[in-house]
């Protein structure tokens, strides 16, 4: 079954639970209970990476008893929805983005299950988002008619503040072409249980010094995240029913 990591856009998309529980985790407690909802009659299973009430800052999510939970729930597929700031005009806000590849700014974190009190793993991350899964998005947004950038470097920083415009620009010298807070350490997380993990970047504003000037932060996160999360419902609609296909029997 499919997961999908989101946070406060998850109450823009048109999907109701079917039931929810909350799973006791090793490393305290989950952000939220699972919810499964009612995707088009098929299931996904969502978890609000911020809480239900939006109150938990990137930079104090319990992403291992998220992932820990996500895998003890069986899930080995996992979209996560993150919202971003672009630097390029290729990737406009009320856009979505596959990257492929991603910057850890953030610290402080804890970042992997290997914290001394079991075994030592190193996983490999040369490629951070799964092939297979980015391939089965493309394809779903094809099918749904969205438009998804494919590819671009993602820079995580540490939140819960927006980057200075110099900030931004050291990004952009670093080769990141959009930034967030929450791709990390979810995606390290995943690859360490064997979680399939991509990020689908929803571009809810322009970053710091970039784009035209004139419209407030808040006022362009409010307009392209309607947008935005019109399309990440027109592609969950797809995918999920994609992975529900590639489930069922054949003749």
């Amino acid at each position: 079954m499919l997961a999908m990591l989101c946070g406060s856009g998850i109450d823009l998309l048109p999907f109701s639970p079917r039931r929810r529980e909350r799973l006791d985790t090793p490393f305290g407690q989950m952000s939220a209970e699972l919810e499964w909802l009612d995707v088009a009659g098929d299931e996904l299973v969502a978890l609000r990476r911020h809480g239900p009430d939006h109150r938990i800052p990137p930079h104090k999510v319990n992403y291992r008893a998220n992932l820990w939970g996500l895998h003890a729930a069986g899930i080995r597929r996992c979209l996560g929805v993150n919202t971003v700031g672009t630097l390029v005009a290729e990737f406009p806000p009320g856009s979505l983005a596959l990257p492929d590849q991603l910057i850890d700014y953030s610290h402080g974190r804890e970042h992997s299950f290997s914290d001394g009190s079991n075994a030592l793993k190193h996983v490999e991350f040369e490629y951070p988002f799964d092939a297979e899964l980015t391939r089965d998005a493309e394809a779903a947004a094809q099918r749904a008619g969205v438009a998804v950038r494919t590819g671009g470097v993602y820079g995580v920083t540490q939140g819960p503040r927006l980057e200075t415009a110099a900030e931004i620009e050291r990004l952009a010298r670093d080769g990141c072409c959009m930034v967030g807070m929450t791709a990390m350490p979810e995606a390290g997380l995943a690859r360490e249980l064997g979680i399939q993990y991509v990020s689908c970047a929803v571009a809810v504003n322009w970053a710091a010094g970039r784009g035209p000037g004139g419209e407030g932060i808040h006022g362009q996160i409010a307009e392209h995240s309607r947008v935005g999360f019109e399309a990440v419902a027109r592609l969950l609609v797809a995918l999920v029913g994609q992975s529900q296909s590639s489930r069922e029997p054949r003749p």
